[in-house]
């Protein structure tokens, strides 16, 4: 298995590469539950992967999981609940339906008029009415309940692939069992409360981006890491252990610059593309924080910017 064929950002993978970074079971695991663009079925294999070819490995406890004796035996357990999961998903069930979502290139989503008794019809149905649309980026098929808001569903690739199965918190209460259960509904160690060391390219006053996210605006400059300053750019616990895997950015919103804190920081690339309207501040800013022009250059920029001046620079 390539470990890096998992990763979202191609120049975090091109940089571990090249100082030949390696991932024991624990991390691999990370980065292949945060792929975004594998299908579950390939993580799924992925994971049987680690179970027989990994070390198996010990997890200390941490904010939102206790000691894990058997990495190995957690994903035994994360497998067959993702099993379970897809299977509720799958089988029909009297009175529920099932409802397609459409999400948008441009961040905007709209839920589908039809409702169907089975996740094929519903499926079958998104595909032959978006496929001919562009901007349609990806569907979710959600399976409903009457009076209740829970629901089951799969992010589903225009391919008509499951890339993920999600449902609401009671439903996963209800699923747990007591392995999966310990760990926050299904594989909660690498989402709420995991750090891993990915060394990335990046440094202080890169302009990058979001691979697929658009928190914040997407794009950034980036002031920090927090496997580079722990205690400046990292969410610590306790006893100094970092729980996640946080930066500190700059980003623009309404003319104003921001300064904030994105997760999961492997998912940074450089932004190479040219920035336009007030979004060209973080150009500046960038190259300010880099001593490439002087602080007046900055400010002068930043004075003179405004709605109506919107070319690019």
């Amino acid at each position: 298995m390539n470990i890096y064929d998992f990763f979202n950002s191609p120049d975090v993978a091109e940089y571990c590469q090249s100082i030949g970074k390696t991932f024991n079971a624990l991390e691999s695991a990370v980065m292949i539950v945060q792929s975004y663009s594998r299908t579950l079925s390939e993580k799924h294999a992925a994971f049987e992967t680690i179970i027989a070819e990994y070390p198996d490995m010990e997890i200390p406890k941490a904010l939102n999981h206790r000691r894990i004796e058997s990495f190995h035996k957690m994903l035994e357990s994360i497998l067959a609940y993702e099993e379970r999961k897809l299977e509720k998903l799958l089988t029909p069930e009297a009175g529920a339906v099932y409802q397609a979502s459409i999400e948008y290139k441009d961040n905007s989503s709209a839920e589908s008029e039809g409702l169907f008794t089975s996740y094929e019809r519903a499926l079958s149905d998104a595909l032959e009415c978006f496929k001919q649309n562009e901007r349609v980026l990806e569907l979710t098929i959600r399976k409903k309940y009457p009076d209740s808001k829970n629901w089951i569903g799969a992010r589903v690739s225009l391919s008509g692939e499951v890339m993920e199965v999600r449902q609401t918190g009671v439903l996963a209460m209800e699923d747990d069992d007591e392995e999966v259960g310990l760990l926050g509904c299904g594989p909660g160690i690498w989402e709420a409360s995991c750090y891993i060391d990915v060394p990335v390219p990046f440094k202080r006053g890169d302009l990058v981006e979001d691979v697929f996210g658009n928190s914040y605006g997407k794009v950034y400059v980036l002031k920090g890491i927090c496997r580079d300053d722990p205690k400046r750019h990292g969410r610590m616990l306790s006893d100094g252990g970092l729980i996640d895997m946080t930066a500190s950015i700059f980003y623009e919103r309404g003319g104003s610059v921001l300064c904030e804190c994105m997760h999961f920081y492997p998912n940074l690339q450089y932004c190479r593309r040219e920035l336009e309207g007030e979004k060209r501040i973080l150009k500046y800013l960038s190259q300010f924080m880099k001593d490439e022009i002087c602080a007046c250059t900055l400010l002068n920029f930043r004075k003179n910017i405004s709605p109506d001046n919107t070319a690019k620079t």
